[in-house]
């Protein structure tokens, strides 16, 4: 498989893992996701607050009030608990004076007082609600005796879920409303409120569930009310729905469709400032100190933020919000039939958003490679990512009223450009041995290692000439009657020969520490003890030599020699006949480094040592040896090694050379 296509498929995996984090790893995911909610909803506020001043309109919500026994109400009317004709005094005001639609208490009584009857008169009516508090931790704690009031016409599905739980407190049974709801969030590990049950039910064989207290509330303003629990019936719906149905009439209209997730859970839908709430002090409403026509036909919810029995909660929006608060989102969102969810596919909606972006992604690695758009490429796209992310679900909420997955917005974009840089690191890093290694066969290794230095430390190439005087020992190899050898034999038969007769005399030289030169037609340079080399290193100068290189030389002559003696049998199955070469080594002073010109650069030796080795070689046929040494080189012998053939004149000297050959 190609590298991109590698690359591609890998973010691609890991896509796929993020999208759906959620369902494996809520625990990791969860803490994100609401801090993301919370986020959407509060941008979400703040952007219909912003289009309503811009158009000069009201957010004001007009159908529900809140009825609050704040500070004020109870400094006029005396310390909480109330006497139960004042409760009484207060539900007969709102019904019979202000003429309101309905009335939520989310205030219970558990307890019996006097007057209770005057109370049980008004608690009774058709338009008021009562709340339950359940336990959903199985903290022990104290249940209610007695039975709650069922509520006519319910469906729950035995499959749909069921979130269990013990009814703790609510209404003495002698003022008990005709009609309850629970008022039991699910309170996150930061405190916040974002969520609360559908229905909560009683362990046990049979199902007996009591619903939202909204849904509650909403069904007093229906002749005939129904609940039903039924699952999602399309892919972008939500995994379940409770429908609040007004049978009247043989009608199956459903006034309200509250989603729920797959736990049976509702996502609490913020959608109002603290400000755009209506609220009134309990005391004005005793008091009849409010104009009717601010009450009348509105749901008037009662609660409490009176110092010692303060109901305080905290919400994504609003970190001390009163506990009426999301119980009037709720009950705002059913009269508008307009509730938020998450649907039950919406990993897939989220793919749809980012696959896309990670083609463009794909793209741009391979259409722009240049080091400047290179660059810009992944802070470009990391910016595009995250904002169509965010900007898309933002107007997916306030559109079209879906709540998508937030974490793969903002974990995925870093994710894949990791993933595109540690792909880019590696396939640099590949590049760069590769290339190493395709140095090391044609250069010699003093020059891929000082590439090693460049790439370390990198700098403007220097073209002038890079060399130091030393002292080296020479060794030239030449193949005997190679001449004759091309003039019979096929392009393609010398050319294997060569390969294999090079690659011997190479094991060789490399096998003794040596350092080719060059091949140079049938014959071979190389050298020894190159290393005593000035390297500038921070201003400093460290000098580093090889002993012995004479002796390594001739070491390498000889497994040289013997290497090509072995090669009879291929030589032989190769259809020519046995080769043998001739050898020169020389010791002395020579100029090693870099030369050629700005085009094309060399790392090799020049000198009179360099000379004499040539024809050493060239006698070597001569003096019937396959070996011969110069003086040079015999000096860092042992001459009891050695056997001295002489002195003669070589081309292009004037004075004659010492000749040596091992024993």
């Amino acid at each position: 498989m190609r590298f991109p296509q590698t690359r591609f498929l890998t973010s691609l995996c890991v896509l796929l893992v993020v999208v759906f984090a959620g369902h494996f790893s809520p625990e990791f995911t969860g803490p994100i996701e609401k801090f993301l909610g919370d986020w959407r909803f509060r941008a979400a506020i703040n952007w219909t607050s912003y289009q309503a001043r811009q158009r000069s309109q009201d957010n004001k919500e007009r159908r529900l009030v809140l009825i609050d026994i704040d500070e004020k109400s109870v400094a006029v009317e005396g310390a909480w608990p109330w006497p139960r004709t004042k409760i009484a005094a207060l539900l007969e005001s709102l019904i019979e004076h202000y003429q309101v639609s309905g009335v939520a208490l989310d205030i219970v009584f558990p307890e019996a007082r006097d007057n209770d009857d005057v109370l049980a008169k008004q608690m009774t009516r058709s338009a008021v609600t009562g709340a339950v508090i359940y336990d959903l931790q199985s903290r022990n704690l104290p249940q209610i005796s007695y039975d709650l009031p069922s509520m006519i016409g319910s469906e729950f599905p035995k499959n749909a879920p069921r979130i269990i739980g013990h009814a703790t407190t609510s209404n003495y049974p002698s003022i008990l409303p005709t009609r309850v709801g629970h008022i039991t969030p699910v309170i996150d590990s930061d405190g916040a409120i974002r969520k609360i049950p559908g229905a909560i039910c009683a362990p046990g064989i049979t199902i007996k569930c009591v619903p939202l207290f909204e849904a509650s509330i909403m069904s007093g303003l229906l002749e005939q009310p129904q609940l039903r629990l039924q699952a999602g019936a399309s892919i972008f719906s939500s995994p379940w729905e409770l429908l609040v149905l007004d049978g009247s009439e043989g009608s199956d209209a459903a006034i309200a469709h509250i989603p729920l997730d797959r736990d049976g859970l509702l996502v609490i839908p913020y959608r109002h400032l603290p400000t755009d709430w209506i609220a009134f002090s309990a005391t004005d409403i005793l008091r009849r100190q409010i104009e009717v026509q601010d009450l009348r036909s509105t749901i008037a919810l009662i609660g409490s933020t009176a110092m010692g029995m303060a109901d305080v909660i905290a919400t994504p929006i609003n970190p001390n919000a009163a506990g009426l608060e999301p119980h009037a989102e709720i009950l705002s969102a059913m009269l508008d039939d307009s509730f938020a969810y998450q649907p039950k596919y919406a990993e897939l909606l989220v793919l749809s958003v980012l696959f896309p972006l990670l083609l463009l992604l794909n793209y741009a690695n391979r259409r722009w490679k240049t080091s400047l758009l290179a660059s810009l490429i992944y802070p470009a796209w990391l910016i595009i990512t995250c904002g169509c992310g965010f900007v898309l679900s933002l107007c997916f909420y306030l559109f079209a009223n879906l709540l998508l997955p937030l974490f793969g917005f903002l974990i995925f974009p870093p994710i894949a450009i990791l993933i595109y840089v540690l792909f880019a690191l590696y396939k640099s890093n590949t590049a760069y041995f590769g290339l190493q290694k395709l140095m090391s066969v044609y250069l010699p290794r003093q020059v891929t290692n000082q590439h090693d230095d460049a790439v370390r430390a990198p700098r403007i190439m220097d073209t002038s000439i890079d060399a130091a005087r030393r002292e080296i020992t020479v060794l030239f190899a030449d193949v005997r009657g190679f001449t004759g050898l091309v003039e019979t034999q096929s392009p393609e038969v010398i050319a294997v020969l060569m390969d294999k007769i090079f690659s011997e005399m190479a094991s060789a030289v490399i096998h003794h520490g040596g350092t080719i030169d060059k091949f140079i037609g049938d014959a071979v340079m190389a050298f020894w003890n190159p290393n005593e080399q000035v390297v500038a290193r921070n201003n400093e100068q460290t000098i580093g030599s090889v002993d012995k290189h004479a002796r390594s030389a001739l070491m390498a002559a000889k497994e040289m020699h013997q290497r090509i003696q072995n090669l009879a049998d291929f030589c032989t199955q190769l259809g020519v006949p046995p080769v043998s070469i001739s050898i020169g080594i020389e010791s002395g002073m020579a100029i090693v480094g870099h030369f050629g010109s700005e085009q094309r650069r060399t790392y090799t030796a020049f000198g009179d040592v360099v000379v004499v080795a040539s024809r050493l070689e060239a006698l070597a046929a001569q003096f019937q040896e396959h070996i011969l040494l110069g003086q040079g080189c015999s000096q860092q012998l042992e001459q009891n090694e050695l056997r001295h053939l002489g002195q003669t004149q070589i081309r292009g000297r004037s004075q004659s050379i010492q000749v040596f050959a091992p024993l």
